[in-house]
């Protein structure tokens, strides 16, 4: 089974090298160095020069060697925090993770990490924080989160925090 899922990867591998080389190049970088001492470094300063493109775009729409299989199954794209949301535990009517506590909120999905993050009286919002950032957003908004960031890589005052 590992042979052939490895030669899978393999093919994988080609045509994301012949499709996206920049992204392959970036990749096999990262994957030189990361049972290095410089491999966290390494790994930040060439992600951050990955265009955003994703595979779907960037190999699988023209590879001509991928398969397309019917089936029946429920798909989530994870890209969004909408459907990140869904694997968060259930607090009260909200989507938590972390240190949170929720009051008369309702509808809200709120990614915590150490601090406590209190929500009260508040309703379709999504909370994250990222540690040097908390975003607070609208969750009608999730999809233009990408244009957000890239007006924050513009600003010379926010640009350290993306």
């Amino acid at each position: 089974m590992r042979r052939i899922f490895m030669k899978r990867a393999d093919v994988y591998l080609r045509e994301m090298e012949k499709y996206l080389p920049k992204m392959y190049k970036r990749l096999m970088t990262i994957y030189q160095s990361l049972e290095t001492d410089e491999g966290s470094n390494v790994t930040k300063e060439q992600y951050n020069e990955i265009d955003g493109i994703s595979v779907d775009f960037g190999i699988m729409q023209k590879t001509r060697k991928a398969f397309v299989i019917k089936c029946d199954f429920v798909w989530d794209d994870i890209g969004t925090f909408a459907a990140l949301s869904r694997f968060l535990s259930n607090l009260r009517g909200n989507n938590v993770l972390g240190n949170t506590f929720m009051e008369e909120s309702e509808n809200c999905s709120v990614f915590g990490k150490d601090r406590l993050i209190i929500g009260f009286g508040i309703k379709d919002l999504i909370i994250v924080d990222a540690g040097d950032v908390i975003l607070v957003m609208d969750k009608n908004k999730d999809q233009e989160i990408k244009h957000l960031v890239n007006e924050l890589k513009e600003s010379k005052e926010t640009e350290k925090y993306i």
